[in-house]
């Protein structure tokens, strides 16, 4: 049998290919040309005696080889990263780098002060925050693309942490034109406005109203939009209805908006969740955030 011995850089190209799925769009991430990319895949290849890809048209599709191999090329990839950050640190050279994920309501109204009150405190770390839809913010989670994420919608996965972090209150909204105490026969006939299918305010308003017997499909949705400001400005102008995050009417000049009862209903409740991969390596910057960030929940909850 012979020795196997594996390159990290040539993992680092693996992975690169396998998340592309072509030459040419992995010779622009690793301002390489795709002859030498293909020389290199063909040398990996060789040393673990795998076919890991084919083509397909101008497409390079993971062979099963690859699959097995990629989850194991992209940890030992993050540990590298890892150990990096930790030789840094003992060398005084680091400087920490974060990625984080969240939906638009933590992105938005309750992340940014905590972020800032970090960064004050840890001014050689770099953070992306990104905001998109819960969904996509889980996804990113999962494929290695964001460290931690925020997010109001959550899917069980054993391979990830996931820790109640806020609580949030779902307002009915209208303008003023509209009447308050609507019943939900009422609620249905109104022109609604709905955020897009990806939304985790949309899936726990659609759970919600299922669970009171209403089904989303009998509204009468006028409009679907992917930003809540958007939501505000449509309802100063048209007679409709649609519903917001409390955190959304405290944080944005809602005069013009009128906050509706149902009849009969209590104003539904969800949570907001912080998720991690348990798997990841996580590097000092990382750890460090999540430490911080555990103390600053214990402060404002006391």
């Amino acid at each position: 049998m012979k020795n196997i011995d594996i390159d990290l850089r040539l993992l680092e190209l693996f992975c690169c290919v396998y998340e592309k799925g072509s030459l040419s769009e992995s010779s622009n991430c690793l301002h390489l040309s795709q002859s030498t990319i293909s020389f290199h895949i063909h040398q990996l290849e060789k040393s673990t005696g795998l076919k890991l890809f084919y083509r397909k048209g101008r497409k390079l599709l993971p062979t099963s080889n690859a699959h097995m191999l990629y989850p194991y090329a992209r940890k030992l990839l993050e540990l590298k990263l890892s150990v990096i950050e930790e030789i840094r640190l003992l060398t005084g050279s680091y400087k920490g780098y974060i990625k984080i994920g969240a939906s638009s309501i933590p992105g938005r109204y309750l992340l940014p002060h905590f972020i800032s009150r970090y960064l004050n405190k840890n001014p050689s770390t770099k953070i992306d925050l990104i905001v998109e839809d819960s969904e996509i913010v889980l996804s990113k989670i999962e494929a290695g693309e964001v460290d931690i994420g925020f997010t109001g919608f959550v899917q069980q996965d054993r391979r990830m942490e996931i820790i109640e972090v806020w609580e949030d209150s779902i307002l009915f909204v209208g303008g003023k034109d509209v009447k308050d105490g609507l019943t939900l026969e009422e609620l249905t006939k109104m022109p609604f406005v709905l955020r897009e299918e990806t939304s985790g305010t949309r899936k726990f308003v659609e759970g919600f109203l299922n669970s009171v017997g209403v089904d989303v499909r009998s509204l009468n949705v006028v409009l679907v939009v992917n930003k809540n400001e958007v939501i505000l400005d449509v309802l100063k102008n048209i007679r409709a209805v649609s519903y917001l995050s409390s955190h959304v009417l405290k944080g944005s000049d809602a005069s013009e908006i009128r906050v509706l009862r149902l009849q009969g209903l209590e104003i539904p409740k969800r949570k907001f969740y912080m998720v991690y991969s348990k798997d990841r390596a996580q590097g000092s910057a990382v750890r460090n955030f999540l430490e911080e960030f555990s103390k600053f929940l214990q402060e404002v909850s006391v």
